[in-house]
C-alpha cells in the first residue's frame, strides 16, 4: 500500500471523529425533556459509539495487519457509512428543530462525512491495500 493511500484512508477515517460529540446531544431528545425528536436517539447513540471506537480503529490500521484486521476495518467503515445514511433518513422523517441546526447543515454535514466513510471503504478494497493486510 502506498503512503498516499495509507494517509488518505487514515485521514478520511479520522475526519469522522466529530461523531463523538453526539454523546452531548443525547439529553436533548424529547424523551429526556429536550426539543430534538426521539428519532435522533438511535443515530446519535451509534454515532457516539463509533466515534469512541475511532481511535482503536486508527491504531489497528497503523500498527496491525492480517485479514481479520482488514475485515474489522471494512466492517467499521461499512457500519459507519450505514449509520450516516440513517442520519439522513432521520433528518427527512424527524427533522431536527431549526434552533439546533438548519436542514442544509444537517444534510450537508452528514452527507459529506458519509462520502468520506464510503471513500475510505472503497480504498480498503484496493488490491494493494488488501495485499498489505493479507501478509
Amino acid at each position: 500500500m502506498t503512503k498516499t493511500v495509507r494517509w488518505a484512508i487514515a485521514l478520511l477515517m479520522a475526519a469522522t471523529i466529530f461523531r463523538v460529540q453526539t454523546v452531548l446531544f443525547l439529553p436533548t431528545v424529547e424523551m429526556f425533556g429536550g426539543s430534538a425528536p426521539d428519532g435522533w436517539f438511535g443515530p446519535w447513540l451509534s454515532d457516539a459509539i463509533l466515534g469512541f471506537l475511532l481511535p482503536v480503529m486508527l491504531f489497528l490500521f497503523w500498527t496491525r495487519s492480517g485479514i481479520r484486521v482488514w475485515g474489522v476495518l471494512v466492517g467499521y467503515n461499512a457500519v459507519g457509512a450505514f449509520d450516516y445514511s440513517q442520519g439522513l433518513i432521520t433528518q427527512y422523517v424527524s427533522p431536527m428543530p431549526a434552533e439546533m441546526a438548519s436542514p442544509a447543515t444537517v444534510y450537508g454535514g452528514i452527507g459529506v462525512f458519509m462520502v468520506f466513510q464510503l471513500i475510505a471503504l472503497w480504498l480498503l478494497f484496493h488490491r494493494d491495500v488488501v495485499a498489505h493486510f493479507k501478509t
